[in-house]
């Protein structure tokens, strides 16, 4: 490839990388405005109809207002330069973001669950919700289907944890109000048990998507890295480069939505230090297209004869 070709890339890569970022932070205010009408909507509907499902589903909008405004914070805390107290910057933010949304959630979850099985257990007769709840189901359902899409296109862009959970909330939030819909139109045919019924469901149905939040961003909090698939990955493109003899560790991990790798490689005992500087730099060269979302590379280079010994 020629150095020409190589630096309209290079541009290219950097200009879609902009772009990216900027629908990102767009789509933050996107989902925090609409989860705000949202909550109010459902909330504002599900009193009005007498529907427990649309207000179990409001205080699932309203967490995810609040979960859209924590996603905001961290967005910018993560992108403060690093200093002299946080080295390796501000990226894990992000994942305490994800964390608190997985909390939320959760706990969430569990409140709607105790509330449904306190309805479903009352011996007195349920009203069925008024039929214009259903209209409003509809578009709950729509529009979070799109606040989800938007958010987690530029979440897998630009690899952002937080941003990801907030997507991940909104889907949830969809899938939640496809129960309360079926609810209350089994409760418009005759059957107003089923209401409750899928304010039950939207409890069950958030309790794993918590969890995977929950897990996932712990795992990285706890420095979790790449899966070996990843990692091998990695290593054949390490060892392609012709004066690499081996590599002797690669380790990885995440600090937000970037990518931290740490590689020693065999090098012949006869190069010299400014030869395993450029060996250096070719490997990081040679990663920096190939491996998304890459961030810090640190290379150790170790002759063959001091492994050896």
């Amino acid at each position: 490839m020629s150095l020409e070709v190589f630096a309209d890339e290079k541009v290219h890569t950097s200009s879609c990388h902009a772009k990216c970022q900027e629908c990102a932070r767009k789509s933050q205010y996107f989902s925090l405005l609409g989860n705000v009408f949202l909550a109010a909507f459902k909330g504002l509907a599900g009193t009005l109809t007498g529907s427990i499902g649309l207000i179990a589903d409001a205080t699932h909008s309203a967490a995810d207002v609040l979960n859209s405004f924590v996603v905001m914070i961290a967005m910018n805390i993560s992108k403060i330069p690093p200093d002299e107290n946080h080295p390796y910057g501000h990226g894990k933010a992000e994942n305490i973001c994800g964390l608190f949304v997985g909390i939320v959630l959760f706990f969430g979850a569990v409140l709607i669950i105790d509330s449904s099985v306190e309805q479903l257990m009352n011996p007195e007769p349920l009203s069925p919700p008024h039929s214009i709840g259903i209209v409003v189901a509809i578009i709950s359902i729509l529009a979070n289907e799109i606040f989800y899409r938007v958010e987690f296109c530029a979440a897998r862009e630009t690899n952002s944890p937080a941003l990801e959970a907030d997507a991940t909330e909104n889907r949830a939030d969809s899938i939640a109000t496809i129960a309360v819909l079926f609810g209350m139109i089994g409760a418009q045919l005759g059957y107003p048990k089923t209401d409750p019924m899928a304010a039950l469901a939207v409890g069950i149905i958030t309790g794993p998507i918590a969890w995977s939040l929950l897990s996932k961003n712990i795992s990285g909090l706890m420095d979790g890295g790449q899966t070996h698939d990843q990692v091998n990955q990695i290593q054949k493109i390490v060892t392609s480069i012709p004066e690499v003899m081996g590599v002797s560790y690669i380790k990885t991990r995440y600090t937000g939505s970037d990518l931290l790798v740490e590689i020693e490689v065999l090098i012949s005992g006869t190069t010299s230090i400014n030869k395993s500087d450029e060996i250096s730099a070719e490997i990081r060269k040679a990663l920096k297209p190939n491996i998304e979302h890459l961030g810090d590379v640190i290379i150790v280079c170790r002759s063959e004869a001091t492994k050896t010994a």
